[in-house]
């Protein structure tokens, strides 16, 4: 009995850390296709925003 319970338990935490680095892919992909969509909208979408002239005094 205790030996299925282990391979039982082995089995979850296997299909748990498979599940884990398929979300974690997932997550990444989408973040890319969002990365290269806002590029395609934007093309300036991270460049540093012009400052305002000072004011001299």
């Amino acid at each position: 009995m205790k030996a299925m319970q282990k391979s039982r338990n082995k089995a979850l935490a296997a299909a748990l850390i498979v599940l884990a680095v398929v979300f974690y892919a997932v997550s990444v992909v989408r973040m890319q296709q969002t990365e290269e969509r806002r590029h395609a909208e934007d093309p300036n979408a991270h460049a540093p925003a012009q400052s305002l002239p000072r004011p001299s005094h």
